[in-house]
């Protein structure tokens, strides 16, 4: 019986080093991220082929965003975003953060903020084309 048991442990401490290893990034796919926008603020990318459509027109779609940092000190902070996007009315809501679902996002306008403003276009028009 303890022969079997040890068996056991080798071959499940076998099997759990060779998955250690293995490569899932094919599993996933390839991301095409776009520069958009650079500004004052930092740098938004958009992943061209994230976009996809749901129902009532809308569209969801996965950005990044650099945010400058304050002083020479700080490195800057780099954020993915799943974002929804109704293209009718503009307005948008995150539904990840750096893949912590946002459960009660509201939907909001970019609020004249050109790095929202230009994912909402370039996906947008992405999704028409």
């Amino acid at each position: 019986m303890r022969i079997i048991s040890n068996l056991f442990y080798f071959s499940l401490s076998l099997l759990f080093f060779i998955l250690n290893f293995a490569s899932y990034a094919y599993a996933i796919g390839s991301v095409d991220w776009v520069l958009l926008k650079e500004n004052n603020d930092g740098k938004e990318w958009l992943d061209k082929g994230s976009i996809k459509h749901l129902p009532n027109g809308e569209i969801s779609v996965l950005t990044k965003f650099f945010k400058k940092p304050n002083n020479t000190d700080d490195d800057g902070e780099l954020s993915l975003y799943v974002m929804r996007i109704n293209c009718d009315e503009k307005k948008f809501k995150d539904t990840s953060i750096n893949g912590i679902p946002q459960f009660n996002s509201n939907w909001q306008t970019s609020n004249n903020d050109e790095l929202i403003e230009v994912v909402i276009e370039n996906s947008c028009s992405e999704f028409v084309n």
